[in-house]
């Protein structure tokens, strides 16, 4: 399993690309980089899978994963709480690529813990009981890191 590093070829493509955002050659580059993966004008990838941990409606937090024809994964996040929330979408403008799709899905976990966890370490700010839920988010994403997987015999 490797995570692979797509910094410096998507600085190249910026450097090449002046407004790189919207360029059709810039978009079609990283395409290529991810083996002519399928997306929209934008550089979106579809997801094909889709991990949701809930605590209640209003906390829960999804890792959303997608995977490119060469065989990278990708994956993007949505989290909410009570007060706020955040989504991204898939994209081959992702920085980084994961050669396997339980890496893609730690690592996606690993940064819904680190949103949960700048909940509890705020000053001042946010009630202790949205402290106390971040809490109880983060330990079901533990949970889920630490669930027993399934051997596979072939």
């Amino acid at each position: 399993m490797t995570v692979i590093d797509l910094s410096a070829q998507l600085e190249e493509i910026r450097e090449k690309y002046p407004a790189w955002w919207r360029s059709e050659d810039a978009r079609a580059e990283l395409q290529a980089l991810w083996g002519n993966a399928a997306c929209n004008a934008h550089g979106v990838l579809e997801g094909d899978e889709e991990i949701t941990i809930a605590l209640d409606p209003q906390w829960k937090a999804s890792v959303h994963i997608a995977r490119a024809p060469n065989g990278w994964y990708a994956f993007a996040l949505s989290y909410s709480y009570a007060i706020s929330g955040g989504t991204s979408p898939i994209s081959v403008w992702n920085r980084m690529a994961y050669t396997a799709r339980e890496e893609a899905v730690e690592a996606g976990i690993h940064e819904l813990k680190r949103t949960y966890q700048g909940i509890i370490d705020s000053k001042g700010w946010s009630p202790e009981t949205q402290k106390t839920n971040a809490a109880r988010m983060i330990a079901l994403l533990d949970a889920y890191l630490n669930r027993s997987r399934q051997m596979s015999l072939f």
